[in-house]
């Protein structure tokens, strides 16, 4: 269980960005996964792309948003499940986390700044991580508040879901992928998937949680 700075100040908001029903399943499954990616936009435009795709009946979606400002929004119950992998094997024991993150970034050296993969300008002034991964070099960074959120929420779901206290401890595509009752990234599933990138910093996660 965790102590000090993550239980008092945080909050989980339940209602703001709550999705309508057609947007997930509502069947309810034992949940034995934690699996995080990234919303690849900033602020919640993730959320409304979700709440209007297909006439507001996608689900594609994730059960919480955690903003680079450590905010924690659950947006339906975690008992239920969506498409957010695409093989219903795992959606259905998955507990799935978006964190507001752009993602890879390519730089527009005719004018001097950085897009991301929808063509829109990184706005932030954060500083960008430049690492080879995927075919990609350039990455937008987390944030320490948001890290910390993350690191709130998946105690809180380890507990309420009795999951193993287990992280894992690379963001590669793994053989034996949910060999452990615990938390894992899209990027482990998919050796197709972006997310988490190499910005993401596993050791403070693995550190908090597995303590």
């Amino acid at each position: 269980m965790l102590l000090g700075k993550f239980q008092q100040t945080v909050v989980i908001n339940k209602e703001r960005y709550k999705l309508k029903e057609d947007s997930y399943y509502q069947e309810k499954h034992n949940k034995g996964l934690i699996i995080i990616g990234n919303t690849l936009n900033s602020g919640m435009n993730h959320y409304d792309t979700w709440s209007k795709k297909i006439n507001g009946k996608y689900k594609k979606t994730a059960m919480y948003t955690v903003t680079l400002n450590g905010e924690i929004y659950e947006h339906f119950n975690p008992m239920y499940y969506s498409d957010y992998l695409g093989t219903e094997k795992f959606d259905k024991k998955s507990i799935t986390i978006v964190l507001e993150n752009e993602g890879w970034l390519t730089k527009d050296f005719e004018h001097d700044f950085y897009i991301n993969w929808s063509g829109e300008k990184y706005e932030r002034e954060d500083k960008i991580i430049e690492k080879s991964w995927r075919g990609r070099l350039r990455w937008a960074p987390y944030k320490i508040k948001q890290m910390d959120a993350l690191t709130f929420l998946c105690d809180k779901l380890i507990e309420k879901f009795d999951l193993d206290r287990f992280v894992s401890p690379n963001n590669v595509k793994l053989n034996e992928f949910t060999k452990k009752k615990g938390i894992y990234y899209r990027s482990n599933y998919l050796k197709t998937s972006l997310d988490v990138s190499p910005a993401f910093n596993i050791k403070y996660l693995k550190e908090n949680i597995e303590e």
